[in-house]
C-alpha cells in the first residue's frame, strides 16, 4: 500500500492552507473538512454552516482509486425546555455550492464592510485528490455508490420505456 501513502502525501500537500485534513483509513484515506481546527470551527459555529464534507478515497490497486463524497448535515435547535438535533447523510457524488456574504458596521470606524465572505464548492476536495492522482498517473474508477446509482438509473429507464410501450400497444389494440 506504499502507492496509497504516496497519493495520500500528495493530497495532504495539496490541502495545505485549506480547511481539509487527510485521515488514513483501511480503504485508503479521507479528505474532510477539519472541524477541529479552530479557524474553521469559529466560521461554522458563528455563521450557522451545517454541512461537513468528506471525500473517501478508496485505493483499488496500483494506480487506481475511487472517490465517494459524503455530505453530513447537522442542525440544532432549542425551544422551551427541549433541545433538538437532526442529522442526515448523502453518499455518492455530491454537487453543491454555498456562498455567504454578510455586511456589517465596524464599531470603531463606522464603516460598512464584509463581516463574512465564505464560498464552498463540494467538488473542491475532489479536485485536490484528482490533481494529486493525475501527477502520479493514477486512474479514477467508480465506487460502489456510483455503480449502484448507474444501475438503478438504467433499470428505471428500461422500466419506463417498457410501461410506455405497453400502454401504447394497449391503446393501439383498442
Amino acid at each position: 500500500m506504499q502507492d496509497a501513502h504516496e497519493l495520500m502525501d500528495r493530497v495532504r500537500d495539496g490541502a495545505r492552507g485549506t480547511p481539509y485534513a487527510v485521515v488514513e483509513r483501511p480503504y485508503g484515506f479521507d479528505l474532510t473538512i477539519d472541524v477541529a481546527d479552530a479557524r474553521w470551527v469559529d466560521l461554522t459555529a458563528a455563521h450557522g454552516l451545517t454541512k461537513v464534507f468528506t471525500h473517501e478515497v478508496h485505493v483499488k490497486g496500483p494506480g487506481r482509486y475511487g472517490i465517494t463524497d459524503v455530505e453530513h448535515t447537522v442542525s440544532y435547535g432549542a425551544g422551551g425546555a427541549s433541545l433538538t438535533a437532526a442529522r442526515s447523510i448523502r453518499r455518492g457524488r455530491v454537487y453543491g455550492y454555498q456562498r455567504r456574504v454578510e455586511l456589517g458596521v465596524d464599531a470603531r470606524t463606522g464603516e460598512v464592510g464584509k463581516v463574512v465572505d465564505y464560498t464552498f464548492r463540494a467538488g473542491e476536495g475532489r479536485g485536490i485528490v484528482r490533481r494529486a492522482a493525475d501527477e502520479l498517473g493514477w486512474k479514477e474508477a467508480m465506487n460502489g455508490e456510483q455503480k449502484g446509482g448507474l444501475i438503478v438509473g438504467i433499470v428505471a429507464i428500461v422500466l419506463t420505456v417498457g410501461v410506455f410501450a405497453a400502454v401504447g400497444i394497449a391503446a393501439l389494440l383498442r
